[in-house]
């Protein structure tokens, strides 16, 4: 999407749409039904070169201006524009970044519905209860390209189907620069994060472990990061005894996909993101049941987020040096799968008792974590769609975080808080230990507790040694079964934009 700053007036600016925000009107006038229409925003200007039609449908129509609302109507002309939409704000009192996320979305569904390729809105100069201009246009973009996406890959019926939103020109009177870098800011951020929608919803026959190592190279030749895959040889060779117990079901080779990012100049720190690349998940021998089991394409949404985020990573340039390891493998249920009773050797030389092949994730991300460990990084945040549990805890809207640091894990959740992905922190509690350490190996990979989502994360602890360490567990937020504001169902790409802001925000120490 192509994004500009003018400093044209809404009422002279062609474009396919003019979209202006109305917000509720105050407690007090609640006698008046309709929503006010403002000077700020260029909502005067437009109903009086639209000989007050404006202001007279909001009153006939009794529009509020409620959060989530919107109405189109047509310029007939009386203006270059062809509509005006009227995007409802709720309260101004109670603005957000994400009420404003959500009206840069509903611009782009609305642009799909009369197929229009441009829009534009005025940006208010000055601060709106405390969020600065820049901080609103970059909302409002990120809300615009992330919803715009549309999985479509697929459809091959020959219906014409209206292409996204192309461009968004914000109007703005005040100083262009910081509000243009926020919106290219928010194109990184915002395109990234579909980029990690659209791997996470190809079908596990196309996003193969091979194929998942050839996005990922496609991505750092285009950004010129460093990069590397390991085969099923140079997995051995580095005793990675989870990820090869795991592939060991599958048709299809197991790969090791390293990039790496380094700045210009002196690196104020070093980073490992690790995402687990389980391309798809039947369960193995302990085997899913068939409902829902189409959706186990997605197991790979930690390596989707973590490719993504390197891709904006390498346009954002920041002075840190990070390197990303995807572990990625298929878990089926071949005559040569792992069985439960099984034993297996992690990298680092922990045994580790199979009691469900269905927990096969931890067994791959335990050789990630120990070959990134011993790369001798600051910290290690790794993502991944862990646990089943996750989902018991806050729903499909939250990321859960549990860490060994809580310097790191506040960096991360500032990261979350920059983008408005949400995230809760579980604490990691170390009596839940001995529900892995209870069998005939150092390990098993199940444990015995009601808290699957600390278990996991306690496993993992494992093998990252003494080094700061956090763990997203995204098994609810990674996939979501109904639309929400910012998307459609399927994929969400999920801590894509968090990874990105936490990495551009680090330093050591």
């Amino acid at each position: 999407m192509k994004l500009t700053v003018s400093r044209q007036t809404p009422e002279s600016f062609k474009a396919d749409i003019i979209s202006i925000g109305l917000f509720e009107r105050a407690k007090e006038d609640e006698g008046a039904r309709h929503a006010l229409i403002k000077h700020v925003d260029g909502g005067i200007a437009l109903d009086k070169a639209m000989a007050g039609s404006v202001s007279k449908q909001i009153a006939d129509e009794k529009f509020k201006g409620e959060r989530g609302t919107h109405r189109m109507l047509f310029t007939a002309g009386k203006i270059p524009a062809k509509f005006i939409l009227l995007v409802g704000m709720g309260r101004r009192k109670d603005l957000t970044l994400d009420i404003l996320r959500e009206a840069g979305a509903a611009i782009s569904k609305a642009a799909r519905v009369v197929k229009a390729d441009s829009a534009a809105l005025v940006l208010e100069r000055g601060s709106v209860d405390d969020l600065h201009a820049a901080d609103r246009a970059r909302a409002i973009a990120e809300g615009a390209i992330l919803g715009s996406y549309a999985f479509e890959a697929y459809k091959t019926d020959g219906e014409e189907r209206p292409a996204p939103l192309s461009e968004l020109h914000f109007l703005y009177e005040g100083d262009a620069a910081p509000v243009k870098a926020a919106v290219d800011r928010a194109k990184i951020l915002a395109e990234a994060q579909n980029a990690a929608r659209d791997l996470t919803n190809t079908p596990g026959q196309d996003a193969t472990p091979t194929r998942i190592a050839a996005a990922a190279r496609k991505v750092a030749a285009k950004y010129k990061m460093g990069f590397k895959s390991l085969g099923r040889a140079a997995i051995q060779k580095q005793r990675m005894g989870g990820l090869l117990a795991v592939s060991r079901g599958s048709a299809e080779p197991p790969a090791f996909i390293i990039m790496s990012y380094k700045p210009r100049g002196r690196a104020h720190g070093k980073i490992a993101l690790v995402g687990k690349g389980i391309t798809f998940d039947s369960g193995g021998i302990s085997i899913k049941p068939a409902r829902g089991m189409d959706v186990m394409k997605s197991d790979m949404a930690g390596a989707a987020s973590v490719i993504a985020a390197m891709q904006a990573i390498a346009q954002l340039k920041p002075a840190v040096e990070v390197n990303a390891y995807i572990p990625a493998a298929e878990n089926m249920p071949d005559g040569r799968a792992i069985k439960p009773g099984d034993i297996i050797k992690a990298r680092n030389g922990k045994t580790v008792e199979i009691i469900s092949t269905d927990a096969e994730g931890r067994l791959v991300l335990a050789d990630a974590l120990s070959f990134a460990a011993d790369k001798k990084p600051d910290v290690i945040v790794e993502l991944s769609t862990l646990t089943g549990g996750a989902a018991y805890c806050c729903g499909e809207l939250y990321t859960i975080i549990l860490g060994t640091d809580h310097k790191l894990v506040e960096k991360v959740k500032k990261g979350a808080e920059a983008t408005g992905e949400r995230i809760w922190q579980l604490p990691m509690v170390d009596e839940y230990k001995k529900g892995y350490t209870s069998g005939i190996a150092d390990l098993n990979n199940s444990g015995k507790s009601k808290a699957q989502t600390i278990m996991g994360a306690i496993f993992l602890k494992e093998f990252v040694g003494d080094l700061a360490f956090a763990h997203l567990d995204i098994a609810a937020s990674a996939w979501t079964d109904e639309g929400l504001p910012l998307w459609p169902k399927g994929a969400t790409g999920v801590m894509v934009r968090t990874l990105a802001e936490f990495v551009v925000n680090f330093r050591k120490g």
